[in-house]
């Protein structure tokens, strides 16, 4: 009997099956980087060679041969005995919370011929066709109308009698689980499970197999109730091979949002083999997808944002290649793609070609550049917005619709050099109201804090210099506060939390004065045409946000933080006093 069908512990008690899920996901794409590129080429080339004419369309059989090539090569052991997961477990560190729990139950998987016996939205119970054991599947949804379908497929053990999938398992019809079946041996269990694994995968390819909505059909499952992952990068590039399919903006979008260095590498060796299986189509669609990411990572390193470049991840993957992880055609994809665009970032600040914008922006800088070397009081910084904002607004309303439309987005990027949160932050989604920008948060590669503001390239400007002014107003109402009696009259800890509620009060001072001083501008922001000058930007603004692909998310408020009243309360007086004098005049 093969030993790994035995039952084993599962996790600690204190994950859940969604955590151990989580877990095992992390680590299967994690256990990728440990594969062989000639032995994925190999299984390739195998499973393609055997597909059949007729069962399967040529999209889907290249995405079943993947997924097939990539559980044999993942679990089948090398001939030292050793997986690609007995690799990372010696070589990875760092793992978190539900990847370390899930390392060991990971390498306990099992391949196994299976039949439904109870049917569920949530979770459904299938017999062991080789050890006769009942286990239940959690997380996974089966229809009570497909008891007895027989089923092949690789587990995990999570709990006592509880698995997950480790893929979708694969439905067989007769001729497949006669297949299988020639594997079991009554009262020894399942004979070999990496060589039945082999035989039922070499035959669904071959001859095909069952095709059930749900788990190997997606053309069977309405839109909104794909499984999690049917609508991937796989699925869009399935989609797009097809004779004259369109491109919907959802699925582009879908594509611009998930372009990380693994899911690049991935649709990199997708284009690979798929050129090597001679699907031409599938390959040119896969191709789209990468010079999609490509050049939305090259448009959010161009607006500042810290994500890996595109010098960076050709570094990445040079290395990768040196290293024999990576195949050596994957490098030359990488390079074909990203020649289609240029080397240069994108970006509005070569050739804006308005003299006043020009003007307007240099004025701007010069003021942050004073302002940082004289420093300024609240009131001085909110005066200044004020007149900025003035200046901004005049000139946005001296353009046509099509002069802004024509206008390229840009970025700029605010460097805290700070790991925590701190009072001034609070007054950031303010500033880029004020201003008409998008604003967002990230953690650079040292994990300090920075901000991107996004939007028409003088509003940018503008928020900039905001932040450096509301930035140095905080230095200077702080050094008074510290000078003041309120402090003076506290000691040790208490000290801290008053130096705390001084800058939240401030914060939210100067958050209300810069709303209420946008409220006031609104009737200003309406042209003698009637356009409105706020819904002509956002319009602009948004769609280059969306060729952005991120995914922003608002900031939970801190809770439990200790304040004291008083000093709360004078700085948000002293928010609320905030003036913005910038010192520009309509001098030109």
């Amino acid at each position: 009997m093969d030993r790994t069908t035995a039952r084993r512990p599962g996790p600690p008690k204190q994950l859940t099956v969604a955590q151990m899920r989580k877990g095992v996901d992390a680590l299967l794409l994690a256990g990728a980087e440990f594969l062989s590129p000639s032995k994925m080429d190999d299984l390739m080339r195998t499973l393609m060679a055997k597909a059949a004419d007729g069962p399967v369309e040529e999209g889907k059989a290249f995405a079943d041969a993947m997924l097939m090539a990539m559980d044999l090569a993942l679990f089948t052991p090398s001939a030292s005995g050793q997986t690609a997961f007995d690799r990372l477990a010696r070589q990875r560190t760092g793992l978190a919370a539900e990847e370390t729990a899930a390392l060991p139950v990971l390498r306990q998987a099992t391949f196994r011929v299976l039949e439904l016996v109870r049917g569920g939205e949530t979770d459904c119970e299938l017999r062991d066709l080789a050890s006769g054991e009942v286990l239940t599947l959690a997380g996974f949804e089966m229809e009570a109308g497909l008891v007895g379908l027989k089923l092949a497929g690789r587990l995990v053990p999570v709990g006592e009698g509880i698995y997950l999938p480790v893929s979708i398992p694969t439905p067989l019809d007769d001729a497949a689980f006669a297949v299988a079946a020639g594997f079991i041996r009554p009262g020894r269990g399942l004979l070999s499970q990496h060589r039945c694994a082999e035989a039922v995968y070499r035959h669904v390819m071959r001859h095909g197999t069952l095709r059930i909505a749900g788990l190997n059909d997606l053309d069977g499952l309405d839109g909104d109730s794909l499984p999690e992952g049917a609508d991937g990068l796989d699925h869009i590039a399935q989609l797009w091979a097809a004779p004259g399919a369109a491109r919907l903006e959802e699925d582009v979008q879908a594509v611009r949002a998930d372009c990380s260095l693994d899911t690049v590498i991935y649709t990199i060796l997708s284009v690979v083999h798929t050129r090597a299986a001679s699907e031409h189509a599938l390959a040119g669609a896969y191709r789209d997808i990468l010079q999609i990411q490509l050049e939305t990572l090259h448009r959010r390193q161009a607006i500042g944002s810290a994500v890996m470049g595109l010098d960076a991840m050709a570094a990445e993957i040079a290395a990768e290649v040196k290293a024999g992880a990576l195949d050596a055609r994957a490098q030359e994809v990488f390079e074909e793609v990203r020649r289609r665009f240029g080397a240069a970032p994108p970006g509005a600040a070569a050739g804006r070609g308005d003299a006043d914008l020009e003007r307007l922006i240099a004025r701007i800088q010069a003021l942050r550049a004073k302002t940082v070397e004289q420093g300024c009081t609240e009131a001085e910084a909110m005066a200044a917005a004020e007149k900025v904002a003035e200046l901004l607004d005049r000139y946005g309303l001296s353009l046509s619709e099509m002069d802004l439309k024509q206008q390229a987005c840009e970025g700029a990027a605010v460097e805290t050099g700070r790991k925590r949160l701190a009072p001034v932050d609070e007054c950031v989604p303010g500033i880029g109201l004020f201003f008409d920008c998008r604003v967002w948060s990230e953690k650079g590669a040292d994990g300090a804090l920075r901000y991107i503001f996004f939007g028409l390239p003088a509003d940018v400007a503008g928020a900039r210099y905001l932040y450096d002014l509301v930035e140095q107003a905080f230095e200077t109402e702080t050094a008074a506060f510290r000078a003041g009696p309120t402090y003076q009259a506290l000691q040790g800890g208490m000290r801290r939390t008053a130096l705390n509620s001084f800058g939240i009060g401030m914060s939210r001072g100067i958050a209300a004065k810069l709303y209420a001083l946008r409220q006031s501008r609104e009737g200003a922001l309406r042209g003698s045409s009637g356009r409105d000058l706020v819904v002509a930007k956002a319009e602009v603004v948004d769609a280059e946000m969306a060729r952005l692909g991120l995914n922003l998310t608002a900031r939970k408020e801190p809770k439990g933080r200790r304040i004291l009243r008083g000093a709360f309360e004078e700085g948000h007086e002293a928010g609320l006093g905030f003036q913005y004098t910038p010192g520009v005049t309509d001098d030109r």
